[in-house]
C-alpha cells in the first residue's frame, strides 16, 4: 500500500475496527521507534500485555494514524525526547498514554508537565515491561 493512501479522507488506521470501538480486550497501541530491535521488543512486550499493536514507519504516519484512531498507548523512541515531540504527540492523542523511549539527556520535568512518561536506557525487555505495564 502506498503511504499516501493513509492520508485519504475516511481512512482508518490499519486493523482498527470502528464497529467494536477497539482492537483488543486490553487496548491498542501505536509504536514508532527507529531501532528495529527495540521496536520488536516493544511490540512483543505490548502483545504479552494483551494489547494490539500497530507499527508506524515514521513520525508523520504515526501522527496521521493518531488523529484518525483511538490508541490507548503510544510509544515513540529513537533519540532525545524533546518537549516539542511530546507536545505534538499529546496534541494528536490527548487521551492516550504516551511513552517516549529517550536518551539520558531528555528534560524530565518538561515532559512530565505534558503527561508524557519516559523510559531511559538501558532499554532491555525488563525495562520495557516495567515501563509499559499498566499502573495497578
Amino acid at each position: 500500500m502506498d503511504m499516501r493512501e493513509y492520508d485519504a479522507p475516511g481512512f482508518d488506521a490499519p486493523g482498527w475496527d470502528n464497529a467494536s470501538g477497539g482492537m483488543a480486550s486490553s487496548g491498542s497501541a501505536l509504536i514508532c521507534i527507529r531501532d528495529q530491535r527495540i521496536e520488536l521488543a516493544t511490540m512483543l512486550v505490548l502483545q504479552e500485555l494483551d494489547v494490539s499493536v500497530d507499527i508506524a514507519g515514521d513520525l508523520e504516519t504515526a501522527v496521521g494514524w493518531m488523529q484518525q484512531a483511538r490508541y490507548d498507548v503510544v510509544v515513540c523512541g529513537g533519540g532525545t525526547a524533546a518537549p516539542s515531540l511530546a507536545l505534538r504527540l499529546r496534541y494528536a492523542a490527548p487521551r492516550a498514554r504516551i511513552v517516549l523511549l529517550a536518551d539520558r539527556d531528555s528534560p524530565p520535568d518538561e515532559l512530565a508537565e505534558l503527561g508524557v512518561e519516559v523510559i531511559r536506557p538501558p532499554l532491555d525487555v525488563n525495562a520495557l515491561m516495567a515501563g509499559l505495564r499498566p499502573a495497578a
